[in-house]
Parts: structure tokens; C-alpha cells; sequence
């Protein structure tokens, strides 16, 4: 099995996001035998991404033909925020695209 590095970048925002921006990233790193945030290259890593994170682990352990099936033969997915936006949170709805990259 393969050694990829995830990388979530920040596609759109609908609404107002207080901690991201367009083109933001976080990269998650294989550290075997587990995953890292990688500080120095994430802009900011808010808890609420966090609640997708179990989709990291498909991404990054999964044979190349699940990741092109859920990427579309692409490489990339896309995830959003749980905070839905107003009117039932002050938070925008900030869609990610992910993809990943082979680390040796």
C-alpha cells in the first residue's frame, strides 16, 4: 500500500467563515502508523473539519481505484463544513477540495 499525504484547500465559502479563506490549506501527513497535521503547511485547522476526518482515512489508505471512483477519475472530492450558515449558525458553509499526493 502506498504513502499519500491529503491535502484539504479551501474551494468556496457561502456566507462568512472567521478562520478561512479562499485557497487554505490543511495537509495531513502519513506518519506511520498513523496520520499528522502537518503545522507548517495547514493555514488553520478548525474542529469542525475535524468531524469529516474519517474520511481522510479512506484517502489516504485506500487503493487508487476507490479514490478514482470517489473522485470521479479525477483524484479529488470535495467535503463541506457541518455549519450549515445562517439563518442557524453565524458561520458560512466552506466547501473543500480534496485531493492526494504519493510521499515516498
Amino acid at each position: 500500500m502506498g504513502k499519500y499525504r491529503v491535502i484539504y484547500e479551501v474551494e468556496e465559502i457561502r456566507g462568512t467563515c472567521p478562520i478561512y479563506k479562499i485557497g487554505d490549506k490543511i495537509v495531513i501527513d502519513p506518519k506511520f502508523p498513523t496520520e499528522i497535521i502537518n503545522l507548517k503547511e495547514s493555514t488553520a485547522v478548525c474542529l469542525r473539519v475535524l468531524d469529516n476526518i474519517d474520511f481522510n482515512l479512506i484517502y489516504a489508505a485506500a487503493p487508487d481505484n476507490v479514490v478514482e471512483h470517489l473522485g470521479v477519475k479525477t483524484g479529488e472530492c470535495r467535503i463541506a463544513c457541518p455549519m450549515p450558515g445562517p439563518p442557524y449558525t453565524p458561520c458560512g458553509y466552506v466547501i473543500f477540495r480534496v485531493k492526494r499526493e504519493g510521499v515516498e
